[in-house]
């Protein structure tokens, strides 16, 4: 009567069996769309430095691309304006959308956002000494219907629109009160920055002689952050060549300022971060390790530095963040060996963790590097996960200043470059995926130089699998990352079994990640995953699945049994409550994910 009653109730668990690779974190891999997807309109001159700004300015829910265009050398370029039609991104530059923006300037900031308060995204240009004066270019929606933007030239500006030599520029709520602010980096030759307050309806007031400090600096980039956690935002201003980078505090805890948008009484002129003899420098703040401090990514065309990652541990007495300057190690070779410019932080792959898009300026390998976060505990980690196809090794894609955001409404973010010369768009796709049982030997094909592989697969515990990547050259690298709800062993070894590195980094459900880039690569490379631990506890035959198996052996064991692995309530006794407990957990054997990129550096 039990057994039948049993089996009965089985019927109805084996119904609902549910397996749970889907709640796995996204996959990353990204391929060049830019053919099919931009239409540019505008020849483009060689040796262009942009930043590149999305928004969605005709208010139908797709997102549209502004290019601020500018040379190094101060020679004038044109800015771009791209509308985003369904995932084509038609470039509308000049008349009738936007008369006067085909006019070339030297532009080192441009900014789409709602600066009169209509809810409609209008367009800031800020722009360099040696070119025309900043302009604003207001959004004309009559009917609600977008129509045009209004050049209103700097008459919305104090001093004529006249900036200064700017370099650089962020757009932020500064002092909390009437809309998007604009904060000028300046240079060259000790200029001085500013900041002009919004009034609200898009007309600025210059407060440089009030509310910044007076400084004889050379600022080469700017961004803006939380760095204190008081819920007002603060600058990182980034330097040239030997004068310091920067933080300008907001209104800091402690001193005489004035209220929100006052950064005047940061003391000494503000926190001095990191070495200031390094080159041209960009910093980007980003929560790295979820801790709740905003901390930092350096970038730096120095020709003897190396990016940083600078980690925000909290605040000191004064209220100013403590950050602390993290191990080389903390990232691979093709950020800390070759020129960087300016990166993009962003969640590429959905994981709750934030990304970096790092471009080149090296005239040897620009390719830039995508920085996918495996940081786990707190701990702070990255690894190369820049796909061959998209991004080659050499003299690509080279640029200042990259955005990620989805382009084609697909729910993942996309990545836009505003390139050297032209601009391109890399579309985020899923790797080529395989069921383990798929590949012939245990061999990933196709993977050396190609798109990164996903492999589904499960083991029982303290059982492996094993993958082959063939044909790698000695310069190659190879990025793993591994996620499942189980414990596991992460193995690296040559082809003939031997060890060569090896990762675990905790318990159930945490992930595995590792990049391997020795002196000299073998030829072939295996990666082995075993189980070290079960995440389902009532797995009683150690597949790490609850089911009909692990069900025929607690009915072997029915009845007194101390000690058994099917009394799941130690009481001696393998019985009804030991069965319901069972039914409560039954679930197929969990997958895993493994996830592998080889590639030359």
């Amino acid at each position: 009567m039990i057994r039948f009653t049993l089996l009965a109730v089985l019927g109805v668990a084996l119904a609902t069996r549910t397996a749970p690779a889907g709640q796995l974190p996204g996959t990353l891999n990204f391929r060049n769309v830019t053919s099919a997807r931009i239409v540019s309109t505008t020849e483009e001159q060689a040796n262009n430095e942009k930043s590149v700004e999305f928004g969605d300015f005709d208010n139908d829910n797709d997102l549209d691309v502004v290019i601020g265009n500018s040379y190094s050398d101060f020679g004038a370029r044109i800015n771009k304006l791209y509308r985003n039609d369904d995932g084509i991104f038609q470039e509308v530059t000049g008349a009738p959308v936007i008369a006067g923006f085909d006019v070339a300037k030297v532009t080192r900031g441009v900014f789409l956002r709602d600066y009169d308060g209509d809810g409609w995204l209008d367009i800031a240009v800020i722009n360099g000494q040696n070119s025309n004066a900043s302009q604003l270019f207001i959004n004309k929606h009559p009917f609600g219907v977008f129509s045009h933007f209004d050049d209103v030239g700097g008459s919305h500006f104090p001093n004529a629109g006249n900036g200064g030599a700017a370099n650089s520029a962020v757009s932020i709520d500064a002092d909390q009160a009437n809309g998007f602010d604009l904060f000028m980096g300046n240079s060259p030759n000790s200029a001085q920055n500013r900041l002009w307050l919004n009034d609200g309806a898009g007309f600025f007031i210059d407060v440089t002689g009030t509310q910044i400090p007076a400084q004889n600096e050379y600022t080469m980039d700017v961004a803006a952050a939380d760095l204190n956690g008081d819920g007002k935002l603060d600058l990182l201003q980034s330097a040239f060549s030997n004068f310091p980078n920067r933080i300008l505090y907001n209104d800091l805890p402690g001193t005489d300022s004035t209220g929100p948008g006052d950064f005047q009484f940061t003391p000494n002129g503000g926190q001095v971060l990191a070495d200031p003899v390094a080159g041209e420098n960009a910093m980007e703040p980003g929560d790295f390790n979820g801790d709740g401090f905003v901390d930092v990514y350096w970038s730096n065309v120095g020709s003897a530095s190396a990016d940083q990652v600078l980690q925000n541990t909290g605040n000191d007495p004064a209220n100013k963040a403590v950050f602390v300057t993290l191990p080389i190690e903390t990232l691979p070779a093709s950020v800390t060996d070759i020129v960087s410019r300016k990166a993009t932080v962003a969640d590429l792959n959905g994981d709750g963790r934030l990304d970096v898009f790092v471009m080149k300026e090296s005239n040897s390998n620009s390719r830039p590097t995508v920085l996918r976060n495996t940081s786990v505990g707190g701990v702070i980690s990255f690894v190369d996960w820049t796909p061959a196809p998209a991004f080659p090794t050499g003299h690509t894609h080279k640029g200042w200043h990259a955005a990620a955001f989805d382009t084609n409404n697909d729910g993942d973010a996309d990545i836009l470059i505003g390139g050297w010369s032209g601009d391109h768009l890399f579309e985020n796709v899923p790797p080529a995926q395989f069921q383990e049982d798929e590949l012939t030997s245990g061999v990933i094909p196709n993977l050396f130089n190609q798109s990164p592989a996903a492999i589904e697969g499960f083991t029982g515990e303290d059982e492996s699998d094993t993958f082959a990547i063939e044909n790698l050259t000695a310069a190659a690298f190879l990025s793993v990352v591994l996620n499942g709800v189980d414990d596991y062993l992460l193995e690296i070894l040559d082809g003939n079994d031997m060890l060569l590195a090896t990762i675990d980094r905790g318990g159930v459900g945490t992930e595995e990640a590792l990049q391997f880039a020795p002196a000299i690569m073998p030829s072939v490379v295996k990666v082995r995953v075993t189980t070290l631990q079960c995440a389902n506890g009532f797995s009683i035959i150690g597949d790490c699945g609850v089911g009909i198996l692990d069900f025929l052996e607690l009915l072997s064991a029915w009845g007194t049994n101390p000690g058994h692995p099917a009394d799941f309530d130690l009481d001696g006794v393998v019985g009804i409550l030991d069965f319901l407990a069972l039914l409560s957990n039954w679930a197929e054997p969990p997958h895993y994910v493994v996830e592998v990129l080889a590639r030359d550096g």
